[in-house]
């Protein structure tokens, strides 16, 4: 029976249930008026990743790859935890009826089993589909017989070079599900029946972190099983020289690349290698591996694929660009391998990342020679070259190394999240990059015929100007260096010299310092002040005791150190294109005495030259930029001097060192100038690779240069005489530096101290034990 009590009906419950709750909120506002407490809500607690990430006996990450035949065969792989005792998948045709059981089966052929770093054991199968047929769609799952995934679809290459469409993604890196999850799902949206998803390194931020690797499957959702995968390692999918443990196991391509025997070909397996799909020939290249051996093998054996190409189109992808957006970089060492055979060959499409931000153009030569009918501003021939970002970790883009290097740089960005999805069809191909909400953003169109090949953009070039350098110093100066026979310089290195290692200095460790950087020594103290890159701290250490004696927190992240004893003041670089300078006086040890002074580009280095006034600043993108000590004027950049890495100052002969932290070991790596005669070049050398730091010894009359790496041809240091540029000493090898990032010498002692970039595992160091200074 109803009941006509007003309680009773909902609109009564409701009117009541608000009354009260109108009577709790004034009692509430009383309350508070008379001075009562309103406790703050409580966080949420944080989810524990290990608990999250964790594996079960329920399969996922699961990762389609091409096979080397991809109309009759589909490598599958996906992760459980350890004990799955029958790894299967179950393949079927796809089709709209329920209930079948026309399975076939599949049992993994490998099974991959690690530690996360998270504390959990986990698995990683592989399957090879075979036997299928092309251009047909199939139907599979993964699992163990009992607990098994979803039914997921995947298409067979088609026998003919049917039209498709495929998705570029450049680095993601960081927000990886935060940030970059909504760009790669617009991208899928955008493109949901591309064949294949082209990603060209740095997916993750650490190689061996289980929970990044967890957040690319989160992003990415169920694609990656119904998609083929193609990915180039970046750096940071390395580890020291071993590549992610992840990265291996979930992503199994075909042995179609470099056949031989020895570490340098172990090191390229799995990651250089060509697919053939529907008239375009992709390859993967992996320019971690620079060095001279490994770099030589891909060459030659890139130039075998691409002369033996079959395909209508050619798409070469890698991690680090051969033309840099990053004003501070420049991959000669690529430029000057790779660069000749995609021009010889014509290559479509070459597909890079690393500078975090968005660049597009060709060589010059692709503007020349062509039909007079073209319009001269859009149309070119030749390879185009792309490099492209996913995630919210951006660099600040410049035309510097295109320009340097005989390239137009036609569309260039910054601050954006992109994709790219490029459709392919016989005798064209549509290129069209997208913002992270799926706006258009920059595309072109390639063409070809009987009558060959053009590339036309839709909109005309960007007008991009260069920074401007400010005054020339020592452009006026005979470009050729002194004589190395002429003694102009009355110091001359004294006796035989020759070094061991003494100790290694851990007092700060990788707890305290994440990376650590600059570096100078106090002869007056008897001290060395260590910086940390990524970090805001400077340590005074006493060398011989390895205790921390003093230390200090400046605003900013710290890119390098100088010294001016007889005033204790420190000269810091500062990560914000600026310097500043700081007492270490006893009274007011770590106040900033003057600056910040601002810097044209991100430097990596600074030095003062206390006798002359001046304060010197590496700037890749520029040169070496000149500032008056004490008011910070910016005075020029000395000529010459671009990609400049590393820069110290001689304030007793007024000399001026620099090292370009080159890969080849033929071109200008060390430059010494005097800056007392209107920086006129003293000497140029070359050195081995990876000359990244220089220190004078003013006393002994030597210029110490320091390397990264550590095996035993790399890292360590080399000495030269300062005058004449004649190597000394060559100690190459960990024991003399482990990756080293700043150098200083003890001219009193001879000690040498080398601070080591291996507090961060990333190539090209290999550390386990990580160690701030070692002496020698």
């Amino acid at each position: 029976m109803q009941s006509d009590h007003p309680s009773d009906h909902p609109s009564g419950r409701r009117s009541r249930l608000r009354a009260g709750f109108a009577a709790a909120l004034a009692a509430g506002t009383l309350l508070a008026g008379v001075g009562a407490v309103v406790p703050a809500p409580a966080s949420a607690a944080p989810v524990d990743a290990a608990a999250f990430y964790a594996p079960s006996r329920v399969p996922d990450r699961i990762t389609l790859t091409p096979t080397a035949d991809p109309s009759t065969s589909q490598y599958v792989t996906w992760r459980t935890s350890t004990g799955v005792a029958e790894p299967v998948v179950e393949l079927r045709e796809a089709s709209s009826l329920t209930y079948r059981n026309d399975n076939t089966t599949f049992a993994a052929e490998r099974s991959t089993e690690m530690t996360a770093d998270l504390g959990y054991r986990q698995t990683f199968h592989g399957a090879r589909l075979t036997g299928l047929e092309p251009g047909t769609m199939y139907q599979y799952r993964v699992g163990d017989r009992t607990n098994f995934s979803e039914w997921q679809h995947f298409t067979t290459e088609s026998a003919t070079a049917d039209p498709f469409s495929f998705l570029y993604f450049g680095d993601v890196q960081t927000g990886i599900k935060s940030q970059a999850s909504r760009v790669m799902r617009n991208a899928f949206r955008d493109r949901p029946d591309a064949d294949l998803v082209v990603q060209v390194g740095d997916l993750v931020n650490d190689a061996m972190s289980d929970q990044q690797w967890g957040e690319v499957y989160d992003a990415t959702d169920y694609v990656l099983g119904t998609t083929n995968f193609l990915m180039a390692p970046g750096n940071h999918e390395y580890e020291g020289e071993a590549i992610s443990d992840q990265f291996q196991a979930q992503f199994t391509y075909p042995d179609t690349g470099p056949q031989g025997q020895g570490p340098a070909y172990d090191a390229m397996e799995g990651t250089v290698h060509y697919t053939d799909y529907q008239g375009v020939r992709f390859i993967s290249l992996n320019s971690n591996l620079s060095s001279a051996e490994p770099l030589a093998i891909q060459t030659a054996w890139l130039d075998g694929v691409l002369k033996d190409n079959p395909n209508q189109w050619t798409v070469v992808y890698f991690h680090h660009p051969l033309f840099s957006l990053d004003e501070g970089r420049n991959n000669r060492a690529l430029r000057q391998s790779w660069l000749p055979l995609m021009e010889k060959y014509d290559v479509d499409l070459v597909l890079q990342g690393h500078d975090h931000g968005y660049g597009r153009g060709n060589t010059d030569a692709a503007e020349v020679g062509n039909p007079a009918s073209w319009d001269k501003e859009r149309s070119y021939s030749g390879p185009v070259f792309a490099v492209s970002v996913v995630g919210d970790k951006q660099y600040r883009a410049g035309p510097r190394v295109w320009n340097d290097n005989d390239a137009h740089l036609r569309r260039m960005g910054g601050g954006l999240q992109l994709y790219q999805a490029i459709d392919v069809s016989s005798g064209r191909l549509r290129y069209e990059s997208r913002t992270a909400d799926g706006q258009y953003y920059d595309g072109f169109t390639i063409v070809k015929n009987e009558h060959g090949k053009a590339v036309t953009d839709d909109e005309a070039p960007d007008v991009i100007d260069p920074t401007d350098p400010g005054p020339c110093l020592g452009c006026e100066n005979p470009t050729d260096p002194t004589d190395p026979t002429d003694p102009t310089d009355p110091t001359d290195p004294v006796g035989d010299l020759d070094y061991a290692f003494e100790k290694s200095l851990v007092s700060v460790d990788d707890v305290t310092a994440q990376l650590p950087a600059g570096v100078v020594f106090s002869q007056e103290r008897d001290t060395l002040f260590l910086g940390d890159q990524n970090g805001r701290t400077i340590w005074e250490i006493d060398p011989v005791t390895d205790k921390v004696l003093r230390s200090m927190t400046l605003p900013e992240n710290i890119r390098d150190l100088g010294i001016d004893d007889a005033r204790k003041l420190l000269y810091v670089g500062q990560q914000n294109k600026n310097w500043v300078v700081v007492s270490i006086a006893a009274g007011s040890f770590g106040e900033v005495v003057r600056g910040p002074f601002p810097i044209s580009e991100s430097n990596r280095s600074i030095d003062v030259d206390p006798k002359l006034g001046y304060v010197y600043a590496a700037i890749p993108a520029r040169g070496v930029e000149v500032f008056n000590a004490v008011t910070g004027e910016s005075l020029g950049t000395i000529n010459g001097t671009t990609g400049a890495y590393y820069v110290a100052a001689d304030e007793v002969g007024g000399h001026v060192a620099v090292a370009y932290f080159e890969e080849l070991t033929d071109v200008k790596n060390v430059e010494v100038f005097d800056a007392g005669a209107n920086f006129k070049q003293v000497w140029e050398s070359p050195t081995r690779a990876s000359a990244r730091q220089v220190d004078f010894d003013s006393t002994n009359g030597l210029l110490y240069v320091g390397f990264t790496g550590v095996s035993a041809s790399s890292g360590g240091f080399s000495v030269y005489d300062a005058a004449k540029g004649e190597l000394l000493v060559d100690k190459p090898g960990p024991q003399f530096g482990k990756d080293g990032y700043g150098i200083a010498v003890d001219e009193e002692r001879q000690r040498v101290y080398v601070s080591n970039r291996d507090h961060r595992l990333n190539p090209p160091g290999e550390e386990t034990v990580p160690v701030a200074v070692t002496v020698s």
